[in-house]
C-alpha cells in the first residue's frame, strides 16, 4: 500500500519529532561525518541544526511526511531556495557560529561553498530544493524516501518548475536518477573532504500527483 504523504504545518508540525527523524538519518551521512567527526558531538549537535533548518522551511518551504511521521522531506519552494537572511534570524540559524568549534565551522563553511556553487550553475530559474530527506533506519528500505521525494516533484511538476538536490553520499545517486533527477556537476573540495554531486530534474507533464 502507497504511503500517504501530506504537507505539514500549525499544530502538525512537530518540529522536535521531524529533527529526530533527519538526526538519524543523516548520523552516518559523509557531510556530517566530516564537518563533525566525534559520533557523540554529531549527536548532540544534529537536532539542535535539524531543528532550526525545519523552522526555517516552514516559513519558506514545504515539509512533507507520511500520517505515521517515520519519514519527511523538506523542501524549499520557487524564489526561496537561497538562505534568507530574515529567515536565518527568525529560525535561529544565525546561532550555529556560536555552537561549533572553529575546525567545525571552517570545514562547514568550505562544503557550503562547494555546494552553493554548484547549485548557482545548474539552475538559475525558479525552482524546487529538495534541502533534506531522512526516514527512520527502522523504516527504510519500504518506499517511503520515493514517496517523499515523489510527492515533491509533483508539485514541481504541477508549476512546471525544476527540482534540484545535493548529495554527498554516493549511494543515494542511483535512488534519485531511478525518479528522474540528472547529475549536472560534481566536485570536491580537497582530498580529505567528500564529494558532493548536485542533480537536476526537469518537470514533466501529465504526471498524477503523489499528494
Amino acid at each position: 500500500m502507497a504511503a500517504s504523504i501530506e504537507i505539514l504545518s500549525g499544530h502538525r508540525f512537530r518540529r522536535p519529532r521531524f529533527a529526530e527523524i533527519l538526526s538519524s538519518a543523516f548520523a552516518d551521512d559523509p557531510f556530517y561525518t566530516f564537518v563533525f567527526p566525534d559520533p557523540e558531538r554529531r549527536a548532540h549537535l544534529l537536532p539542535w541544526l535539524f531543528d532550526k533548518l525545519l523552522s526555517y522551511a516552514n516559513q519558506y518551504g514545504l515539509v512533507l511526511a507520511d500520517s505515521n511521521y517515520h519519514g519527511i522531506s523538506v523542501w524549499l519552494e520557487p524564489k526561496h531556495t537561497r538562505l534568507l537572511p530574515l529567515g536565518v534570524l527568525r529560525a535561529g540559524l544565525f546561532l550555529f557560529p556560536f555552537k561549533v568549534s572553529h575546525l567545525e565551522l571552517k570545514r562547514s563553511i568550505k562544503l557550503a561553498q562547494v555546494s552553493n556553487q554548484l547549485h548557482r550553475q545548474a539552475v538559475s530559474t525558479p525552482h524546487f530544493y529538495l534541502e533534506a530527506l531522512g526516514v527512520e533506519p527502522l523504516h527504510q528500505g519500504k518506499g517511503l524516501g520515493r514517496a517523499l521525494v515523489q510527492a515533491g516533484i509533483s508539485r514541481a511538476d504541477e508549476l512546471q518548475v525544476p527540482s534540484y538536490l545535493e548529495t554527498h553520499n554516493p549511494a543515494n545517486l542511483g535512488f534519485y536518477i531511478s525518479l528522474g533527477f540528472n547529475i549536472v556537476g560534481s566536485e570536491k573540495p580537497f582530498p580529505s573532504a567528500p564529494q558532493v554531486w548536485g542533480l537536476l530534474r526537469t518537470p514533466q507533464r501529465g504526471e498524477n500527483s503523489s499528494m
